[in-house]
């Protein structure tokens, strides 16, 4: 699986490459919704991109960009 071009190849915390890429269910059903009302489609959940570095364990999970297409109009999200 390609690295998405939004997500830095280095680690922010200890510079490694040796990174690992995985999709997951942002929730949704009986599990919360952690992107709530950025659904491209009203049937379908977002997916997050998880990267976890193998050398010092930090995990970050990233929202696509079609989804984050949708913040600036979703009334479920404040902008800070």
């Amino acid at each position: 699986m390609p690295l998405p071009p939004s997500i830095p190849r280095a680690c922010p915390s200890c510079g490694s490459t040796d990174r690992y890429l995985t999709k997951v269910s942002t929730g949704g059903g009986y599990a919360p919704n952690y992107l709530p009302q950025l659904s491209t489609k009203w049937w379908t959940t977002p997916r997050f991109d998880v990267v976890v570095c193998a050398k010092c364990g930090l995990t970050q999970f990233f929202a696509p960009p079609e989804n984050r297409a949708k913040l600036p109009t979703s009334k479920g999200w404040t902008h800070l």
